[in-house]
């Protein structure tokens, strides 16, 4: 791993402790409520879809720092 791809490491570690933790908690609350009702409306449905790229997003953080990716993670 070059020092390069270390320090965008410890950027997207900083960028999953400080923003995509508390913003992916936050988020977490609206998606499993409006889970029972994606079937009723197909607003539900992409509001759903919004919510779940947010909670999904400590994820794609977890892959960038692993990888040492110079992207940065995005939630959508």
């Amino acid at each position: 791993m070059s020092i390069a791809n270390l320090c965008y490491s410890l950027i997207w570690i900083v960028l999953l402790f400080f923003i995509a933790w508390p913003v992916s908690a936050f988020c977490a609350g609206f998606w499993i409520v409006l889970q029972p009702f994606e079937a009723l409306c197909p607003l539900f449905k992409d509001c759903s879809n919004f919510f779940e790229g947010f909670v999904t997003w400590p994820r794609r953080c977890g892959d960038a720092i692993m990888a040492g990716s110079s992207a940065c993670p995005s939630p959508f």
